[in-house]
This record gives structure tokens, sequence and C-alpha cells, in this order.
């Protein structure tokens, strides 16, 4: 693998957990289905390693039920 593209490897992966991360979000808290069009749909994408914390802190306390917002 060429130097030159290890970061924009690195990127689209960040971008690729971070979608199933907010797909998983969108589920857990019972987003509407035109959810994916809010900016927060796509802040969960960019931050998810900030927001993952939370998460667990709710599966924890709410388990596979979920938490409506």
């Amino acid at each position: 693998m060429k130097k030159s593209s290890i970061f924009p490897t690195i990127a689209i992966a960040y971008f690729m957990i971070g979608f199933v991360i907010a797909i998983a979000f969108a589920l857990y808290y019972h987003w509407p289905f035109i959810s994916f069009l809010s900016p927060g749909f796509y802040s969960v994408i960019l931050s998810w390693p900030y927001q993952i914390i939370g998460f667990a802190k709710d599966f924890w306390t709410y388990g596979f039920t979920g938490k409506p917002i």
C-alpha cells in the first residue's frame, strides 16, 4: 500500500464505521425513518467515538428496548 493512500483509507473506514453506528443510533433511539436527512444523523457519523460513550450508558440502563427521545 502506498504511503499516499493510507489517509484516504483511514478516512473511509472512519466514515463507514460512523455510518453503521449512526444507523444503530437511529434504530435504538427510535428516530423517524427520514432522520437520515437531519444534521443529528451526520453529527453522529462524524463524532461517533464520543457518542459511543453515551450510547453504552443508555444501553446499560435501558437494554435492548431502546430509549425514546
